[in-house]
């Protein structure tokens, strides 16, 4: 067991702290769906893993409100870049092993839409973001019994990525309205747990949590609390090769509020800005080695489906993870 989660350390560290690029003020949520699948609920052993996450996404929705704006019929191409260090202290607090994970995002966006609720803008407008999104800090600690393994991360993103509340130029028929940050804290404590069999090599792992936010000043704007589930099934093989499906919902459990919220509420005719999506696809895990060093690739693709009041996407991700 203590070679395979060496192995898969750059999978397991990649799994543990997800952060994303937009809100669902925004279109997307503060948790990047997906983040935690294969082997969710093991920490490995003690030392520093090093997680080079590539995450690509394209999605559309009929509106959202971003920075202030009302957008109509957005389309979204984003690339995000995750540095995800992880921290795997040799102690234990209340027969619980311990880590911590820091997450940097750099985020790469752009946006064509019809135009501005409200404005008068009409055509093919585009808008682009390039920067450093929200830097997410988590404490994470792990106990184990038999076969099963469960995570409790303490997610806490921080608003330090660029933000600006929408500038319309209606002269110059354009909206700058994407942001790299949320500008709003959140916590998000999420449970992961995964049952393992080395002797079979089949693997189940879920994830349960929900996002919490502050509300965004610049805005007036609240979301609502978000909960995720996600869930994994894996086959692992001798050839330290690993294929399964992995996928999840999500759905605010009440309804966003605030003024920001409520003149986006008008401007659509909408009665309620509670935002649902769910998606799936196909995993693959190969662990390998360079020189002594473990190295970990992992690939998938999901795609969203039942979408409302968010972006309904197809993501493809591919993460490199390193052992210190």
């Amino acid at each position: 067991m203590k070679k395979l989660a060496k192995n898969a350390a750059g999978m397991i560290a990649a799994a543990l702290v997800p952060s994303s690029s937009l809100a669902v003020e925004g279109g997307i949520e503060a948790y990047l769906l997906g983040s935690r699948d294969s082997m969710a609920g093991i920490l490995p052993p003690a030392g520093t893993y090093l997680n080079n996450d590539f995450v690509f996404f394209s999605g559309s929705a009929p509106s959202i409100s971003a920075g202030g704006a009302a957008i109509v019929d957005p389309n979204v191409d984003v690339f995000t870049y995750k540095f995800n260090l992880t921290h795997v202290f040799d102690t234990q607090i209340g027969g619980a092993r311990v880590g911590l994970n820091i997450n940097i995002p750099y985020v790469a966006a752009d946006m064509t839409y019809s135009g501005e609720l409200g404005s008068g803008l009409t055509g093919n407008l585009e808008d682009t973001e390039r920067a450093l999104g929200d830097i997410t800090l988590t404490p994470i600690f792990n106990w184990t019994r038999g076969k099963l393994h469960t995570n409790l991360a303490l997610q806490f993103f921080l608003p330090t990525g660029r933000y600006e509340a929408a500038v319309v130029n209606v002269p110059g028929k354009s909206v700058n309205a994407l942001n790299a940050g949320k500008n709003r804290f959140a916590f998000d404590p999420t449970v992961a747990m995964t049952w393992f069999d080395p002797a079979s090599g089949w693997e189940v792992s879920g994830a349960l949590g929900i996002t919490v936010s502050a509300r965004n000043t610049a805005t007036d704007y609240q979301t609502a609390p978000e909960a995720h589930f996600e869930a994994t099934v894996m086959r692992q093989f001798p050839s330290q090769v690993a294929l399964g499906l992995t996928g999840y919902h999500y759905q605010q459990v009440s309804d966003d509020s605030g003024s920001g919220a409520d003149a986006f509420k008008a401007l659509v005719g909408a009665n309620s800005l509670q935002a649902r999506v769910s998606g799936i696809g196909p995993i693959l895990t190969w662990s390998t080695k360079i020189g002594n060093a473990p190295v970990t690739l992992k690939a998938k693709y999901i795609t969203e489906f039942g979408a409302k009041r968010r972006f309904e996407s197809d993501k493809f991700w591919v993460t490199v993870g390193l052992v210190f």
